[in-house]
């Protein structure tokens, strides 16, 4: 029976929940889980922003605030993984990160699941769960099949960000003084 997009990204978060005990648990292992970590929640999270999120917003226009907060959350998972993936897995302070990364990742799956997923299976029907479940798979495999991107989000992504939250001097400002305005 195919599954609908729900299970998928249900699954994607106990897999995700998998790597984050390795990583606490195998530090021998650590580049290639936190490899693994990285290439399995920026494909995800690019693929909800891209085929999930939009159909629960049209289909539920009072849940476009919890899919834009849904979207800040992996910008901001994204930044603690891009600091993950700088850090030496050997040093004290890798430990440090990854459980920073945790909360930000957990508090994120809780919402999504207390949240955004029980809005979409209310929402958008059964059949339309299933189509979106194949669109969701099929976004995360050209995401995966990608080369790696830069790491955290441009800086692009920074001003616009910046310029909606109505940070003062943000187009004169660098990426990192940005990182630093958005907090």
């Amino acid at each position: 029976m195919p599954q609908n997009v729900i299970e998928l990204i249900m699954a994607d978060h106990r897999d995700v929940e998998t790597i984050f005990e390795k990583l606490r648990n195998q530090p021998e292992n650590r580049p290639a889980l936190v490899a693994e970590l990285a290439a399995k929640f920026v494909a995800h999270a690019r693929a909800e922003e891209a085929r999930v999120y939009p159909e629960l917003a049209k289909a539920d226009p009072g849940e476009r605030g919890e899919v834009r907060h849904g979207t800040e959350e992996h910008h901001e998972a994204e930044e603690l993984l891009a600091t993950l993936m700088e850090t030496d897995p050997d040093r004290s302070e890798f430990a440090t990160v990854l459980e920073q990364m945790i909360k930000a990742v957990k508090h994120h799956v809780e919402e999504e699941e207390t949240d955004i997923l029980p809005a979409m299976a209310k929402a958008i029907p059964a059949d339309k769960l299933v189509t979106m479940g194949k669109a969701f798979s099929q976004a995360k495999a050209v995401e995966l099949a990608k080369p790696p991107r830069p790491k955290g989000r441009t800086k692009e992504e920074l001003v616009e960000q910046a310029r909606k939250k109505g940070v003062e001097g943000y187009s004169s400002m660098t990426k990192e003084e940005l990182v630093a305005a958005l907090g």
